[in-house]
C-alpha cells in the first residue's frame, strides 16, 4: 500500500469505543432480529431505516486483552504487512440495533483476547450500517469490497439483507462469515449455497426440530399447540418443530399465529385457551415475547398448558423483565450462559467483566465469528490475500468453544450445532437464568 493511501487509512480509524458507542440500546426491540430478520425472502417489507453516514467507519481495534476461552495464539511474524482489514455490517440502526450490538460485542471480545493481531499483523475493522434493509445493505456491501478493499465481511443479522447480498457477495468472491441471518436457503439449497459464504449462527428451524422428539419422549406431551409470529421465519421454524413433533408420535391439537408487534394478545390467547392440549410451543422475540409470555401468565393459560419453545422466548436480554412469569418455561437453543464447561466459564466471565452482564446467544454468536475467522487467519500465516487457501482454512476450522465442539457441515458450511434444552429457573442469586436440561450434539442444517 503506498503510504499516503496507508495514512488516510489510518487517520479514520477511531477507537473501538467509537465503534460500539453509536449501537442501539433497545434491548427488547432489538431482539426482533432472533430468528435473523425473519424472512427468508431476498426483499423483506424493510425496517424503517434510520439515515446513516454516507462513509464507513474505519475502527482500530484497541489492544485491550480479556480472559479468552481459548489460549492466545502466537505466531511469527510477517514483516511490514498491512493490517488485515475486516468489514463489519450490521443493522446498527433501527429495530435490530441492541441485536447488532451484542454481536459486534462478541466479535471484539475474541479479537481483543489476541490483542488484535495474528501471524503479526493487525486487524482493523470497517464498519458499516445496513439499517437492516436489503437495498441499503447491498450498498454498504459493496462500498466495503471496492471501495474499502476489506478482506473479509463478517456480519448481517437480518436474513432479507444476507439473500440481497448473497450474488454480489458469490460473483466477487468475498470471504464471508455470517454471524446470524438464519435464512434456510442460505446453506440448505444447493443452488443459493456459494463457496465464499460460511454461517456460525444457525439455519432456521435447525435449533427448533430437536425439542419435538424432546417434547414427546422426555417431557411426555402428546398433543401439542404451535403459536409463531405470523411472518416467514416463524413459519420456518415451526414447520421443522411439528415435522419432528409428528414423526416423533405427536399430535397436533392447532395452530395460531398472532402479526409482528401484537400489543394484546387476548384474542389469540382465548383460541389457544379453546383448544386441547398437553402443552403450547411458542417462538416469540423480543417485544413480542414479553408480552407474550407476561400475557400468558396473566391469563392463566400457565397453570392449564405448559409453555416450551425456541430459545429466544425467554432471551437473557428480557428475561429479567418477564420476571415470575418465565419460570419453567422449556426451550431448545444452541447456548445458555450456564453451559457447565471451562470454555463457557471462561467466555462469561470475561464478557461479564467487559459488559456488566452474561452474553445472550448474539454475544455468543459474535464470539464465534470472531474466533472462526482468527483460526484461519492464523492457518494460513496471515497471507489473507491467499483467497482459496484461506477459503480451505475457513473450511477446516474446528475447536471447543463455550458452547462445544465447533465444525462447519462440509457440504452447507453451516455450523453443526449442540442444540440445549433449557429451563427458566431461579438462581442462588434471586436472578433468572436458562437452566441446561440436555443436549442433542452434531445437528446439522440438513437434519430437518
Amino acid at each position: 500500500m503506498e503510504q499516503r493511501e496507508l495514512r488516510h487509512l489510518v487517520s479514520r480509524r477511531l477507537s473501538r469505543r467509537t465503534l460500539l458507542a453509536g449501537l442501539g440500546a433497545a434491548v427488547v426491540s432489538g431482539l426482533l432480529g432472533a430468528c435473523g430478520g425473519g424472512t427468508a425472502t431476498p426483499t423483506p417489507a424493510p425496517a424503517s431505516p434510520t439515515p446513516v453516514p454516507p462513509t464507513p467507519t474505519p475502527v482500530a481495534a484497541t489492544p485491550t486483552p480479556v480472559a479468552a476461552a481459548t489460549p492466545t495464539v502466537v505466531v511469527t511474524p510477517t514483516v511490514a504487512a498491512e493490517p488485515i482489514r475486516i468489514g463489519l455490517i450490521h443493522g446498527y440502526t433501527g429495530v435490530f440495533a441492541a441485536l447488532a450490538d451484542n454481536l459486534t460485542r462478541g466479535i471484539q471480545l475474541y479479537f481483543d483476547s489476541i490483542d488484535n493481531t495474528v501471524a503479526g499483523r493487525r486487524v482493523t475493522f470497517v464498519q458499516e450500517d445496513d439499517a437492516s434493509n436489503p437495498e441499503q445493505g447491498l450498498t454498504k456491501t459493496k462500498q466495503l469490497v471496492e471501495r474499502d478493499r476489506v478482506h473479509l465481511i463478517i456480519g448481517y443479522n437480518h436474513s432479507g439483507v444476507a439473500l440481497a447480498c448473497r450474488d454480489f457477495l458469490h460473483e466477487a468472491g468475498v470471504p464471508t462469515i455470517v454471524d446470524n441471518a438464519g435464512a434456510a436457503a442460505l446453506t440448505r439449497d444447493p443452488k443459493r449455497r456459494s463457496p465464499y459464504i460460511f454461517r456460525v449462527s444457525f439455519a432456521n428451524g435447525q435449533y427448533e426440530w430437536p425439542m419435538g422428539p424432546y417434547a414427546v419422549e422426555q417431557l411426555g406431551y402428546k398433543r401439542l399447540i404451535v403459536t409463531a409470529s405470523d411472518f416467514v421465519a416463524g413459519h420456518e421454524k415451526a414447520e421443522a418443530l411439528k415435522k419432528a413433533f409428528q414423526n416423533a408420535g405427536g399430535e397436533l391439537a392447532g395452530e395460531v399465529y398472532p402479526p409482528l408487534d401484537t400489543a394484546d394478545f387476548a384474542p389469540f390467547l382465548q383460541r389457544i385457551q379453546q383448544l386441547q392440549a398437553d402443552a403450547v410451543w411458542a417462538f416469540f422475540a423480543g417485544a413480542d415475547a414479553v408480552r407474550f409470555v407476561q400475557q400468558y401468565a396473566d391469563f392463566g393459560l400457565k397453570d392449564q398448558y405448559p409453555l416450551i419453545g425456541v430459545g429466544d422466548l425467554v432471551d437473557e436480554a428480557y428475561l429479567d423483565q418477564q420476571g415470575d412469569a418465565a419460570l419453567d418455561v422449556v426451550t431448545s437453543l444452541h447456548y445458555s450462559p450456564y453451559i457447565d464447561s471451562p470454555e463457557n466459564k471462561a467466555f462469561v466471565d470475561a464478557f461479564k467483566r467487559k459488559h456488566g452482564r452474561v452474553p445472550n446467544q448474539f454475544a455468543y454468536q459474535g464470539y464465534l465469528a470472531g474466533r472462526v475467522a482468527a483460526e484461519a487467519l492464523k492457518a494460513v500465516q496471515g497471507k489473507v490475500e491467499d483467497k482459496q487457501a484461506f477459503l480451505a482454512a475457513l473450511k477446516a476450522v474446528q475447536f471447543t468453544g463455550p458452547a462445544g465442539p465447533f465444525r462447519f457441515h462440509p457440504e452447507t458450511q453451516n455450523v453443526v450445532l449442540t442444540v440445549y434444552f433449557r429451563k427458566v429457573q431461579r438462581l442462588p442469586d434471586g436472578s433468572l437464568g436458562n437452566v441446561v436440561l440436555g443436549k442433542r450434539e452434531n445437528v446439522d442444517d440438513l437434519s430437518f
